[in-house]
């Protein structure tokens, strides 16, 4: 767990922290708190331009501005409640088919003290499970590194790019199709609207093909369609 401030440490022992969680993300893909340990100290002092692209965008200064928050106060029983086939109903059976659920994301990311940097990071992690229900990816492994891919392509989040390129590197072995996977999650998240500056809550009672028109996805149905669209 991180504990103290990181933009004190040296890039290199940023660095070296990162490298090992992400050894242990490679070694069990299911521990979303070494993922989470990563992804933190790979972005929290990444490219400045890169932060200054979402306070330029106005409807990520209203999120800012509003702090808006997808954690523990949201109700998913109401959501689940609402009709099939709207955002909000699909969200919540997605979470709950899975065993997931947003309580993990209450308050800031340890170890960020400025405060924008640190909004980023937790809007992005926020909106993550919301990212598969759009997008189709579900939480496999080779699904959970071609939504890497999509998200480097919105983001470039140098943390995104090193798992979709690390996970794909380690899954080529056992899965030739991944490459072609990941490539085109990429190739999809370049085409597509830019989801961080999203207000999703405002759109919960949404139909998600509405939701998914007006972010220019095409859902992936499955991880061989996937691998088939970026060998066509």
């Amino acid at each position: 767990m991180i504990t103290e401030d990181i933009t004190q440490l040296s890039q290199l022992e940023r660095y070296r922290r990162a490298f090992a969680a992400l050894g242990r993300v490679l070694a069990d893909p299911t521990r979303t708190d070494e993922v989470l340990e990563f992804t933190t100290y790979i972005n929290a002092t990444g490219n400045r331009d890169r932060i200054e692209r979402y306070f330029a965008d106005a409807s990520f200064q209203r999120l800012f501005a509003e702090r808006r928050a997808i954690d523990s106060r949201l109700d998913l029983d109401a959501l689940a409640a609402l009709p099939p086939g709207t955002l909000g109903h699909e969200y919540a059976h997605f979470l709950r088919d899975r065993g997931l659920t947003p309580d993990v994301f209450d308050g800031p990311p340890a170890g960020v003290t400025d405060e924008r940097v640190a909004y980023v990071i937790q809007r992005m992690r926020q909106s993550h499970d919301l990212w598969h229900v759009v997008t189709g990816y579900d939480t496999d492994p080779g699904s959970e590194i071609a939504l890497q891919a999509f998200t480097f392509a919105q983001s470039g989040a140098r943390g995104s790019f090193i798992l979709a390129a690390f996970g794909t590197a380690r899954a080529l072995r056992e899965k030739k199709s991944i490459a072609g996977a990941t490539l085109a999650g990429y190739r999809a998240g370049k085409r597509a609207n830019w989801l961080p500056a999203f207000a999703w809550e405002d759109h919960w009672a949404t139909s998600l093909a509405e939701v998914r028109r007006r972010l220019n996805i095409t859902p992936v149905t499955s991880f061989a369609a996937a691998a088939a669209a970026a060998a066509a």
